[in-house]
């Protein structure tokens, strides 16, 4: 679990760089996106938590468009 959680983590850092300068991204967007990305059997609240926190750390605003 700790390895699927690393690389959900470092999938979740790529998906924020390539949106650097983007003031609020898309909470859908953004988890259809990192499912896609990585196949995570994680569930879909713990992706939310982990974007939130990632994103409130560089500064973005994530819309809660769920």
């Amino acid at each position: 679990m700790a390895d699927q959680n690393a690389h959900i983590r470092a999938a979740i850092g790529r998906l924020l760089a390539e949106k650097t300068g983007v003031a609020v991204i898309s909470m859908r967007e953004s988890i259809a996106e990192l499912l896609a990305r990585t196949g995570a059997a994680l569930a879909v609240e713990n992706l939310q938590d982990m974007l939130l926190e990632m994103a409130e750390v560089r500064g973005m605003t994530v819309a809660l468009d769920v």
